[in-house]
């Protein structure tokens, strides 16, 4: 089975979104600016040049501060969905299969979950090595319905061993990290092609 639903935000989804992100003050004090000294003094000691050293200091400086003010201001933004219903999709499975599929690059794991009346659902990233005791047979997964962003995965069922398979995602699919699709195990690669190979055609034509 696979529910979705859609709810308000809660102060613990916007606890989660900025869990190890810290403060916008202390990353550029103790982050950004201690970062940026490094970069400046081994570009320095490599080039002997104080305009290069300078100039890409400076370039990461200024990256590192929008990636900061950006990720505060999305996070003021959140808070302020406090009255959206539809702020959170949450997806509920109860999964009875889940293959190890091959991923691109270091963008992994990538596990596909089946359920009843050949629905399935793709999850995909780093993300997923936060969760412990995951894959499991039962969980439900939080995240932004506006942007299809994770928020977190709560394990309701117990732990289960993902089924290794030769099925691999490909370049040219259009997929996000959370995708529910209609799929079984044993026609999975070309289900995934129907899928999201469809979605890179269209874009492209």
């Amino acid at each position: 089975m696979i529910r979705q639903y859609y709810r308000t935000a809660g102060d613990r989804d916007l606890q989660d979104m900025q869990r190890g992100k810290g403060e916008l003050r202390r990353n550029i004090l103790f982050v950004t600016m201690p970062v940026t000294a490094v970069v400046f003094v081994l570009v320095y000691l490599l080039s002997r040049s104080t305009f290069e050293a300078s100039l890409l200091s400076g370039v990461f400086f200024a990256a590192s501060l929008y990636s900061n003010v950006r990720f505060f201001r999305d996070s003021r933004r959140r808070a302020r969905m406090k009255r959206d219903p539809r702020a959170v999709e949450v997806i509920e499975v109860d999964a009875l299969r889940v293959f190890e599929i091959e991923h691109l690059g270091s963008h992994g794991p990538a596990y596909c979950f089946f359920v009843e009346n050949e629905q399935a659902l793709l999850l995909i990233g780093q993300w997923l090595l936060e969760v412990r005791e995951f894959p499991a047979s039962a969980f439900r997964l939080h995240r932004w319905s506006d942007t299809g962003q994770p928020i977190r995965i709560e394990v309701t069922g117990k732990q289960l061993e993902p089924e290794h398979s030769t099925v691999t995602l490909r370049s040219t699919y259009r997929n996000g990290d959370i995708e529910v699709f209609r799929a079984k195990p044993e026609t999975l690669q070309n289900d995934l092609d129907s899928a999201f190979q469809k979605r890179h055609v269209a874009e492209s034509s």
